[in-house]
C-alpha cells in the first residue's frame, strides 16, 4: 500500500508541476547540466554505451544529455504529463514507457547504461527498482544515479536549534527542510501531505546514505560502487551572487568543491546531494 501511495502521490505532484518543471528545478541550470554531462562523457569514454535505460525520466533531463552519445534510449516514468515534455528530436531512437520502475517490462541484459536522476528519493523501496535495473543491464553495464538528498547533510540541518539566528546560507537550508512543502502547496496547489509522500526518502526517511545505497546495490548483485557528492552548502548562492562574474565564481566554487571532495569522509555532511556509479 505504501508503494502505491508513493506512486499516486508522485503522479499528482508531477502532473501539477510538469508545465513549469524545467524552469523551477535548479538542476536544469547550465552549471548543473555541465556537471552531469562531464560525468556522462567520462562513462562513455570507458564503456562506449549505445543503449540506455533512464529510470524516472521525467521531462527528459538525462535523455537530453545522453542522446548525443547513444543509439537508443528507453525512458520510464509514472507521470505521463512529464513524459509529454520530453524532446524526441535527433537521430537517437527514444522509447517512452508510462509505468513504475519496479514493474516495467524491459529487455534483460540489454542496456549498457542505466540512469536515475533526481528520482530515487521518490521511491518507497529501492530494492525492486534496483533489481529491475540490474537485470536490464548487460555484464559490465553501468548504473549512474544522482541528485539524491544526502542523509548526513539533512541530519546536520535538522539538528540545529531553529530558535537561533543563522546566516542566510544556513537559514535557506533550514527553510528547505521545514517550509518546502508549504511553498509547493502555495505555488502548485498540491497538499503538503501529498508532496511529502512523493519524496519518501527525503521527507519521511530523512535522506539517503552510502550505507543505504551499498546495502541495496550489493544485495541485487552490483559488484563495484563509487559515490558522488556534490552541491556543498552555499554553492548555489556563491555562483549566482554576481551574474556578471558568474564564470569566475563557478571556477572558484569548483576549486572549493574539489577541496571538500578530497576531505571526504570528514566533509560529507557539507554536501546536499549524493549519487553513485555502480558496475554490474
Amino acid at each position: 500500500m505504501k508503494n502505491q501511495e508513493a506512486i499516486a502521490a508522485n503522479i499528482v505532484v508531477h502532473s501539477a508541476m510538469s508545465e513549469y518543471y524545467n524552469e523551477v528545478e535548479p538542476h536544469f541550470r547550465p552549471e548543473s547540466i555541465s556537471r552531469v554531462k562531464g560525468i556522462i562523457e567520462n562513462i562513455h569514454t570507458k564503456t562506449r554505451f549505445k543503449r540506455v535505460l533512464d529510470l524516472g525520466c521525467g521531462t527528459g533531463f538525462m535523455i537530453d544529455i545522453v542522446k548525443p552519445f547513444c543509439d537508443e534510449i528507453t525512458g520510464v516514468d509514472v507521470t505521463q504529463a512529464m513524459m509529454d515534455r520530453v524532446d524526441l528530436s535527433g537521430e537517437c531512437k527514444i522509447n517512452l514507457i508510462n509505468c513504475d520502475t519496479a514493474t516495467v517490462e524491459v529487455p534483460t541484459e540489454y542496456y549498457d547504461l542505466a540512469t536515475a536522476y533526481s528520482f530515487l528519493d521518490h521511491l518507497n523501496d529501492l530494492i525492486p527498482t534496483f533489481k529491475k535495473c540490474y537485470s536490464s543491464l548487460r555484464e559490465g553495464g553501468v548504473f549512474y544515479a544522482d541528485l539524491n538528498p544526502n542523509l548526513y547533510f539533512w541530519e546536520k540541518i535538522k539538528s540545529l536549534d531553529r530558535s537561533l539566528k543563522y546566516s542566510p546560507i544556513v537559514q535557506r537550508e533550514i527553510d528547505a527542510v521545514y517550509e518546502k512543502d508549504k511553498e509547493i502547496e502555495e505555488k502548485f496547489g498540491i497538499s503538503a501531505e501529498t508532496f511529502v509522500k512523493a519524496e519518501y526518502f527525503k521527507h519521511i526517511k530523512g535522506g539517503l546514505s552510502e550505507d543505504d545505497f551499498k546495502d541495496a546495490l550489493y544485495s541485487v548483485g552490483f559488484k563495484k560502487v563509487n559515490f558522488v557528492y556534490h552541491w556543498f552548502i552555499g554553492q548555489a548562492q556563491m555562483i549566482n551572487s554576481d551574474p556578471e562574474n558568474k564564470e569566475v565564481l563557478v571556477k572558484q566554487a569548483s576549486l572549493l568543491h574539489d577541496h571538500l571532495i578530497e576531505s571526504l569522509p570528514v566533509s560529507r555532511d557539507l554536501f546536499k546531494y549524493i549519487g553513485f556509479i555502480a558496475e554490474k
